[in-house]
């Protein structure tokens, strides 16, 4: 049979289904068998129903059945009994899956009862019991309560004993002259600030760098952590240094700060992205008054540091319960070693005569109330070494401490600072007054005004100007004020001049 597309005659092997003609012939085959196939089992079928027909009734017996018939009987019945037991054991597990549920039911009902009847027990019959479990339950945290105030107590005292020897070994003192009262640390006597004009370079940073080293020791020991960061002398590094408020622990390694670096912009904290925020130095290499006249910028930095490290002992001194700046917060600060003896070594010799503010039991008296001996307990006492941020007890970043270090009465560092070159810019020593002659006394007078000024005795310090004494003299009020001109000339008489400017009269 040719192909009705291709026109070529089908070849089982050179030429098999070269379209859609030899598919459907090749498939001719296996139908022609699919539809005997068919016709034999609609013919066992009709026999089957008949012999079961003829069975039922009676009167004929079934003809004999072919093997297949046979199997395919038994597979159906196997089926059969497989689909069955499958019901019946789903079945059984059901039923085991009531038993156990409702055996877990019985239980919890048993349960439920058992302390229902528990809590009748003990709510109706023994109110006693439940007061004694609480009395129990009171005391237990009131013994724990107390023993924890008194480690908190014996942790003070070792702070404080700790900072005090530390203190003594460092050769910080107290010096009395009669009513005055000097401060030293290492030999070396501590200024105060506004009289640093009045101090060798030397000597001050010397104080300068015990006083930061002492510092930073005692707030070791107390477990405080100062507003301003001091960075002592280590390696590449030779000298002590301070960060501003902003900047403290806030910075990676940062340089030794260097002179001949260009000065941070007005206002800025850095000057620079490379260079980070600037220390300042608690250090002089020649006198202040120098600085101030040479190097502006450094000396600002330099009043902005011991500035800083005074805030430090003040707000020290106010963490541990000094009572500070009731009468002048500027003067209490100015005065560092007062400050800094007191937190160290003050305090401690008033503290031998206190008495303690716990027993010396470590369990309460047994005569004392709960409530009396929970007061005293949590009482803090005011000494040093109690408030830190080491502990959870009194922890000065909780909220009671929080509160507590909002109400210091000190200055912050930027008043500080202005009020400190204020004080020692009038404090500088002025100048001797010089004669003039005939022409500069023209430049003196100012539209009929001639400017006087007040001449100092120090011929050494005389390198900058002050305005601590001016005072005008007009021409019209010469007569009336020359009994007050004498006096004051009297009063202001010494080295060099009389007080008064010479004149020379004009040609």
């Amino acid at each position: 049979m040719n192909c009705s597309i291709c026109h070529r005659s089908h070849s089982a092997k050179k030429l098999p289904f070269l379209c859609a003609v030899d598919a459907r012939n090749q498939l001719y085959d296996g139908r022609v068998e699919f539809a005997q196939a068919l016709i034999q089992s609609e013919e066992v079928e009709r026999q089957v129903n008949e012999a079961l027909a003829t069975q039922a009734d009676g009167t004929r017996q079934p003809a004999s059945l072919s093997r297949a018939q046979i199997d395919r009987l038994k597979s159906e019945e196997e089926a059969v009994a497989d689909r069955t037991r499958q019901i019946i054991a789903q079945a059984d597990r059901l039923r085991e899956e009531i038993v156990a549920a409702r055996e877990e039911i019985e239980a919890k009902k048993d349960a439920i009862e058992r302390k229902r009847s528990d809590l009748e027990i003990l709510s109706s019959g023994s109110p006693a019991k439940r007061n004694r479990l609480r009395e129990e339950t009171e005391r237990s945290l009131q013994r724990t309560r107390y023993k924890w105030n008194r480690s908190t107590d014996t942790m003070a005292a070792t702070r404080a004993f700790l900072c005090e020897e530390a203190a003594r070994l460092y050769g910080l003192r107290q010096v009395k002259k009669g009513n005055v009262k000097r401060y030293e640390i290492g030999g070396v006597e501590i200024a105060e600030l506004h009289a640093m004009n009045n101090v060798t370079p030397e000597v001050l940073s010397t104080s300068l760098a015990h006083i930061a080293h002492i510092l930073v020791l005692a707030s070791h020991y107390l477990a405080i952590r100062l507003p301003s960061e001091i960075t002592l002398p280590h390696r590449d590094y030779p000298r002590p240094t301070i960060f501003s408020l902003p900047s403290s622990y806030r910075h990676g390694e940062v340089p030794f700060p260097d002179p001949a670096l260009p000065s941070p912009l007005p206002g800025g904290e850095v000057d620079s992205k490379q260079r980070g925020p600037t220390p300042r130095p608690l250090f002089l290499d020649k006198p202040l008054a120098t600085l101030a006249k040479e190097n502006p910028p450094a000396y600002s930095l330099f009043l902005e540091g011991v500035s800083l490290l005074a805030y430090d002992i003040a707000w020290a001194c106010c963490s541990q319960g000094f009572s500070f700046g009731e009468k002048d917060p500027y003067e209490d600060i100015c005065n560092m070693g007062q400050n800094l003896w007191r937190l160290l070594i003050g305090n401690q010799l008033h503290r031998r005569s206190v008495e303690p503010a716990f027993p010396s039991s470590l369990t309460p008296p047994t005569g004392s109330s709960p409530i009396k001996v929970e007061d005293e307990a949590t009482k803090p006492k005011s000494m040093i070494g109690r408030w830190s941020h080491g502990t959870t007890h009194t922890f000065l970043g909780s909220a009671e401490g929080s509160e507590f270090v909002r109400n210091f009465k000190i200055m912050t560092p930027l008043k500080l600072v202005d009020r400190l070159k204020k004080r020692l810019l009038r404090d500088v020593p002025m100048v001797e007054w010089e004669k003039i002659e005939g022409d500069e006394i023209e430049e003196a007078f100012d539209d009929g005004v001639f400017v006087r000024g007040h001449g100092s005795s120090a011929g050494g310090a005389g390198e900058m100007l002050g305005a601590a004494s001016i005072m005008t003299i007009r021409g019209a009020s010469v007569g009336a004020s020359a009994a007050g001109f004498e006096d004051s000339n009297a009063a202001s008489a010494g080295k060099g001049t009389n007080g008064w400017t010479k004149l020379k009269n004009r040609p």
